[in-house]
């Protein structure tokens, strides 16, 4: 996962954790939706797709889960 798909993919499920969306970790007494994505981020559950095009017009969607996190 390159750094500019990590922030892209924080932010988005940040933004969708804020307007109510479930969590797939335990949060606890978490409240920061931000702090919430990076759990889920390095539990590898998030629920979301990169979607990469390639130079030869090749689109894939790859799950964040099977993806290397660094």
């Amino acid at each position: 996962m390159t750094k500019f798909e990590k922030t892209r993919v924080l932010g988005q499920r940040a933004e969708q954790i804020a307007r109510g969306a479930p969590t797939e970790v335990d949060v606890g007494n978490m409240s920061d939706p931000l702090d919430i994505a990076i759990k889920e981020l390095k539990e590898k559950k998030i629920p979301l797709k990169i979607k990469r095009i390639y130079p030869n017009g090749e689109i894939k969607e790859i799950p964040v889960s099977d993806l290397i996190i660094d």
